[in-house]
């Protein structure tokens, strides 16, 4: 079985595919990544270069792919960054095609438009994650795509979780919610908040102060990897956030621009401290 990431993706670092590929192929899972913009490096370096990949293009790539009987073999698709608005086509074509050669087959929208308050996308890729949105069955937004997804920001937990529902009320089942810093998270810390069905569960963990361009693809391909293994949710939440947070910090330890994946993918893949996520009512 195999997983098809439909991101971006980078020729030097780790972010969109570049980070979701590796974690995955680490955990032993067959990945089939389609870029949907190709740069040099991450823009945040500055001076990167490439573009988006035309739709055309994904799409004659998904016709190779139906013709060598893959979507019979695919456990899930994983969307990060569009690229582009016409990309929305694409994933569900890619959907369609899974569902339909694997009942079983999961649809990962992890719905990238920005952070702290800013958006990098335009309003029509805002409008097509809108779309992604409502047929996933997974969704894991950070806090200010939650917000552009619902139109209410959270201030507490109780706020957030009440905000979780109403994004399950768009359509998917699992909302995950990363990185949330509420008036009652305890200073130093941050929640991630999961709900699935009418259960939910928070994971208390320290903040670190260095921002991670990554992070969160990492984060999205980890809970997909673990949520496979056994198809619950509160288990997956406290390896992924374990994992992600593993890496985190040998990435902070060292200094280093890029997460440091390879130095890390042992403790990644086996994290040492899980801690136990605890029920939200």
């Amino acid at each position: 079985m195999g997983i098809l990431s439909i991101q971006s993706q980078v020729v030097a670092g780790h972010v969109g595919n570049s980070a979701a590929g590796f974690a995955l192929q680490c955990a032993g899972r067959d990945v089939w990544q389609i870029p949907t913009i190709l740069l040099s490096h991450h823009p945040g370096h500055g001076g990167a270069q490439g573009g988006s990949m035309p739709a055309a293009l994904l799409i004659s790539l998904l016709d190779g792919m139906a013709s060598r009987g893959r979507f019979a073999q695919c456990e899930a698709v994983i969307s990060g960054y569009l690229g582009s608005a016409e990309t929305e086509a694409v994933v569900i074509d890619a959907i369609r095609r899974a569902k339909a050669a694997n009942p079983d087959s999961v649809y990962y929208c992890d719905p990238v438009m920005g952070d702290d308050g800013r958006a990098y996308v335009g309003h029509d890729i805002v409008t097509a994650m809108h779309n992604l949105a409502a047929i996933a069955d997974i969704l894991t937004p950070n806090a200010y795509e939650l917000s552009l997804l619902t139109g209410i920001t959270p201030q507490t937990r109780a706020e957030a979780l009440q905000v979780l529902r109403a994004a399950q009320a768009l359509g998917p089942g699992i909302v995950v919610l990363t990185g949330f810093t509420g008036a009652d998270t305890p200073p130093g810390a941050i929640d991630v908040l999961a709900a699935d069905g009418p259960r939910a569960w928070r994971v208390t963990q320290p903040r670190l102060a260095q921002k991670f361009s990554g992070a969160g693809d990492l984060f999205a391909a980890l809970f997909l990897n673990f949520w496979l293994e056994k198809r619950e949710t509160d288990t997956a939440l406290a390896q992924a956030c374990a994992a992600t947070h593993e890496v985190l910090s040998r990435t902070a330890e060292t200094g280093a621009d890029e997460l440091a994946l390879i130095a890390s993918q042992t403790q990644m893949l086996s994290p040492r401290h899980i801690l136990t996520p605890e029920p939200m009512a």
